[in-house]
This record gives structure tokens, sequence and C-alpha cells, in this order.
């Protein structure tokens, strides 16, 4: 039986806080070169290739690729898949893992994955899904256990990007032309994307539909209607987005779409809300690249309660209550 390889926050937080990305860069005989390193920032060499270390020892960027593409940036993790390509994420982790002492307790790891047994695309599979229904499984897991308003889903629902998955909630993903390539999958013990899917952007428009000037961008779909639950502005034309927790070619396209049409348009603005954590930073600092390129402004949120997502904040205010 296969069972997905997790890693646990608390595993993570020790690896991001005791393993250097100098370290690592020295360890694959890449060279500091002092004279043009700076106190904030260290740059490392090897051969044609050069790598800037920042955050303190906690993220890096090549300086050598345009802006905001992938693999260009990124936190500890980041940088090894970077420096080892082949290696597989559970590859990663213990191998990180070992420079601190630290084995990770996520699930074990089993090689040989059953391959899929439904081959249809994620939206053949989307369109089978039926709507929440109050009381439901998936309606209790959203209202109670992850504290979003029920008008924010029933909002949701209405605007169809969000469907009932038995186990889990199905947050839609889709392409330039509105159509369902893929889907974040949310349970109680569900944490996946649908097999198949092409991630892009899970999109929460509330109200009228109308040209994007406030463009929203969180990490997980629950996020994202967490922060528009929270949201004191929700000025006309904001669009709640969140990438599923990566930035690949896709989701970067869709984002620098959405910026290139709000580039015309009076006081636009891209907020980035993604997760107070090292990671969270390291997108950020994407996102604030591909604003700039753009010429779009752009700005920093955070949980009011300094949380590490909106989604705590929205747990935190209800246990308060």
């Amino acid at each position: 039986m296969y069972q997905r390889f997790e890693l646990s926050e608390q595993d993570r937080q020790t690896i991001v806080n005791g393993v250097s990305c100098a370290t690592l860069l020295e360890n694959h005989h890449f060279l500091l070169v002092l004279e043009k390193s700076t106190k904030r920032c260290f740059k490392y060499r090897k051969g044609n290739e050069h790598i800037i270390v920042n955050h303190g020892g906690k993220g890096w960027w090549d300086p050598q690729s345009p802006r905001g593409t992938p693999d260009s940036s990124g936190d500890v993790f980041a940088l090894c898949r970077r420096l080892d390509p082949a290696m597989k994420w559970h590859e990663v982790c213990t191998t990180l893992g070992a420079l601190v002492g630290v084995e990770p307790k996520g699930a074990v790891y089993v090689a040989q994955k059953a391959e899929r047994t439904d081959e249809r695309s994620p939206g053949e599979r989307w369109a089978e899904r039926k709507s929440l229904y109050r009381g439901g499984k998936v309606w209790n897991y959203l209202i109670r256990e992850r504290c979003l308003p029920e008008a924010i889903v029933r909002a949701a629902v209405a605007k169809g990007c969000l469907r009932d998955g038995y186990h889990a909630a199905w947050f839609a993903h889709t392409d330039a032309q509105g159509a369902v390539c893929g889907a974040e999958l949310r349970g109680p013990e569900t944490h996946i994307c649908l097999g198949g899917s092409v991630k892009t952007l899970f999109r929460f428009q509330p109200g009228s539909v109308q040209p994007v000037r406030r463009l929203v961008i969180c990490e997980a779909a629950i996020d994202a209607l967490s922060f528009a639950a929270l949201d004191q502005v929700r000025a006309p034309g904001t669009l709640y987005a969140s990438t599923a927790g990566g930035m690949g070619p896709e989701t970067i396209a869709a984002i620098q779409t959405h910026l290139a049409a709000m580039k015309a348009l009076p006081d636009a603005v891209l907020v980035v809300a993604t997760d107070d954590d090292d990671a969270g930073n390291a997108f950020a600092d994407t996102l604030y690249r591909l604003a700039d390129d753009a010429g779009v402004a752009f700005m920093r949120r955070l949980p009011p309660d300094r949380a590490k997502d909106f989604n705590q904040t929205l747990k935190n205010r209800a246990q308060a209550a």
C-alpha cells in the first residue's frame, strides 16, 4: 500500500532553522565570493553558476534567472531540489534532516505507488462532483473544523469553484478559458491535488464579475477563503486566489496574465497573503518580482494575530469566542 510522505511542521521548522543555504552550497562545492558579498547577502559561485544567500541563510535566489521563473529562489528545501533535481521529496527531507540530526516522522514512504485507476481528466471528474449541502461531511469540515463563515462557503459554491468530494472539499483550478484543469483536495485526512492536475490558480471572486483590480494570492484555497472572510476592504474587482502551495510555470503564467490586465487599471494592486513563515516569505519574494516586472503595485498582508496563516486566525477567533 502506498502512503504519501508528509513532513511535519515541527520537523520542517527544525530543518529550516538548522540548515543554512550557505552550508548546502558549500557541500556542493560552491565557493564564497567575498568581495561581491555584503552583510546580508552572500554570493556563491560554482563555474558559471551564481547563487545569492539571504534572510540569514534561510533563503536564496539566482541572479542569472529572469525574475519569477521557477526554481530561481526559495528556502533550503527548494535549494536542495535545485542542486539535485532527481531527488524525490522524501529524499530531500531525510537528506536535510540528517544535517541537523532530524529523522522526519512523516508517513512511511513506499516507493512503488499504485497506478492510477481513474484516467479521466480533472475536468471530467470535477463535473461529477455534487454541490455541498448543509450538514454534510465536507460542509461540517469547512464550517466547524476550518471555521469558515457559512456565507463564504455558500458564495464559493455559487461561484462554481467549490464542490463536495465526499471525503474532501474540491477547489477548482482553471485554465485561461475557464475550464477546470485541476483541483486542490482538502479534508480531515486529505491534503493533495487531484491526480493529473495542472496547477494554475484557485479563483474566487464574490459579487458581480468585473475586471480584477485587486488580486489577493494565498498558498491554499482555504486560506484564500479565510482572507475573504477577514477582509475589511472588499473592494469591487477583488479576486481571492491560491497557488496550491506551488509556483510552477502554469501558475506563474496565470498570475502574469492577471497582472498584465491590471496594469492599465487605476489603483490596481497585488496583495501577497502567503503564510507567515520562511516558505511564505520565499513565495512572497517571487510574487513581488512578478508585480514589479508587470508595473503593478504590491503589498504584503499578514494575519492580524500573527498566526501562521489566515485560516488559523479564523480558528483562533472561534476558539476565543
